[in-house]
């Protein structure tokens, strides 16, 4: 089991050229899960059916006009992800194109990357740091479709971005450097980065928890009749907006090992998908002592859960011990929770 300074190669899951899109273990069920989003609009459902409610209640115009609102918003949002990141069901039939990033043929202006294409023209897609450092550091990238708007993937990641082909490289764009490496977590530049966006995801999320319990007072306030259940909604929200606000602090906060433990790791069984998109898997690893405990993660990222299935590695931040470690991928924006013992 050894103890990693700085991991010269790294194994990573990587999308399969050879098979189409939609057949590659974990990902295309990963696919299918985020696509689907008709059990998530029961949700924006509940809310135009309470405003159909209110409207015959009595409760005056702004009150059902704002549940409208709210629940046009969650239907939004939750269609955006989906076409953001999800092909449609012709391309999941097609394989991924590998392109390989020549020394000249990647530039960024701001958060849009340009990477030249074999045949001259320029993809331009908008990434978040932790995925700018990764394609400078890895330099290769994944298509998916054959017209100007395509979808992206990348090393070690299974979430897709859609992209725009075009005759030339964003304007403004400058060449990006490769990111310097370094083999502590706590030093690790993509990681970093990565956390960061996790916390800006959480503090979105508190604040659209203070939101809702916003327009649970105002429903209180404006309709009393509904006061049993808008109350105890306004107190539930408050405490998930206080929860995430902390979990945002922490992710804000570097990880406090300086290296990585590699481990062996053998799963006891596929991984499993949650409705909403979440992975769960189990299996056996081997610690620094001999014993061999199991592991498990029950609430994993997908693009964890991958990389340990395609490679058969499990990394802990620091020195493995029984109880609950952060794990990852050196190098690589993924990151998570695993329970050894």
């Amino acid at each position: 089991m050894p103890i990693v300074p700085l991991p010269e190669r790294v194994r990573a899951f990587e999308l399969d050229p050879a098979m189409p899109s939609g057949a590659l273990p974990i990902f295309g069920e990963y696919l299918d899960r985020l696509g689907d989003t008709a059990n998530r609009r029961l949700v924006a459902g509940f809310f135009l059916v309470f405003g159909i409610a209110q409207f015959v209640a009595g409760a005056g115009v702004a009150l059902p006009v704002g549940t409208f609102a709210l629940a046009g918003a969650i239907e939004a949002w939750w269609l955006y992800r989906a076409y953001g990141r999800v092909p449609e069901t012709r391309l999941k039939r097609e394989a991924f194109r590998q392109v390989d990033v020549t020394a000249d043929g990647l530039v960024a202006a701001g958060r849009t990357v340009g990477v030249r294409l074999p045949d001259g023209r320029w993809l331009r897609v908008r990434l978040d740091e932790a995925h700018r450092l990764l394609v400078a550091g890895h330099r290769r990238v994944w298509l998916l479709g054959r017209g100007p708007k395509v979808f992206v993937g990348f090393s070690g990641v299974v979430r897709l971005r859609r992209a725009t082909i075009h005759d030339g490289p964003p304007p403004g764009a400058v060449p990006m450097p490769e990111p310097a490496g370094s083999g502590s977590p706590r030093l690790d530049p993509v990681l970093t980065a990565h956390r960061h966006q996790l916390a800006r995801d959480l503090r979105a999320t508190a604040a659209f928890l203070l939101v809702l319990a916003a327009f649970a007072v105002w429903v209180g306030l404006g309709l009393p009749v509904v006061g049993w259940l808008a109350w105890p909604f306004v107190a539930g929200a408050v405490l998930g907006a206080s929860a995430t606000a902390f979990r945002a602090t922490a992710y804000r906060r570097p990880l406090p090992a300086d290296h990585w433990t590699e481990l062996r790791a053998v799963l006891d069984g596929p991984v499993r998908m949650s409705r909403h998109g979440a992975a769960r898997l189990s299996g056996l690893t081997m610690l620094a002592d001999g014993r061999v405990v199991p592991f498990r993660l029950p609430k994993a990222d997908p693009s964890m859960a991958a990389n340990i299935a395609a490679t058969g590695r499990l990394w802990i931040a620091g020195v493995p011990r029984p109880g609950a470690a952060k794990t990852g991928l050196p190098g690589y924006p993924v990151l998570g929770t695993v329970w050894l013992g």
